[in-house]
């Protein structure tokens, strides 16, 4: 039995809540213990995953080629005379190209429980859509996460997450002009 008053108040407070509380929760949902683990279990729960990704490529490429054939023949002619005739034929190739690439992606992005796979990991995907001066960027992430690796915070950084897909698409004036021209399009058809 509680005696100090002051307890006895919180005490009868809270059962007085608790036919409220109730009431507001899903009927279908189990009661939670205020110490219970809040992180997200189950399908449709949602969590935040942490992307820090940095990329970086380069590609170098140099073809030389150098042929040469050649030919020499005696001919006769009509006054039966012999005459040598040489024929060569020299062929110079050199090419080469160079492309670079980098790029950082940081964004925090809340993602939901699609499904549990067999062996209890989630399979998770989340979008989240930004615009900025009529500059769409559309962030998409899917992949797999182990239930074991959600902090209690209820956040994951984006390298623990299986089969990370992460794609960064966007739309507006600021892409168009990062986009190679319609004639730069069109003579890489050739190169390729």
């Amino acid at each position: 039995m509680i005696t100090h008053p002051v307890l006895r108040l919180l005490a009868v407070g809270c059962l007085a809540c608790a036919p409220f509380a109730a009431s507001v929760a899903d009927e279908t949902a189990a009661p939670r213990s205020l110490f219970a683990d809040r992180r997200a279990h189950a399908p449709g729960d949602v969590f935040t995953v942490l992307i820090s990704e940095v990329a970086s490529m380069s590609t170098n490429a140099q073809t030389r080629l150098n042929k040469g054939e050649s030919a020499s023949a005696n001919l006769l002619q009509r006054d039966g005379e012999m005459q040598l005739a040489n024929v060569g034929i020299d062929t110079k190739f050199a090419g080469g190209g160079q492309m670079e690439r980098s790029g950082t992606l940081l964004a925090r992005l809340s993602v939901r429980i699609d499904a549990v796979d067999p062996n209890g990991n989630f399979l998770v995907s989340g979008e989240q859509m930004i615009v900025i001066n009529n500059e769409n960027q559309r962030i998409l992430v899917s992949g797999v996460v182990r239930p074991d690796d959600i902090a209690a915070d209820n956040t994951i950084p984006s390298w623990r997450v299986a089969g990370t897909n992460i794609q960064l698409l966007g739309r507006g004036i600021l892409t168009r002009k990062a986009s190679p021209g319609p004639l730069t399009w069109l003579l890489s058809l050739f190169g390729e």
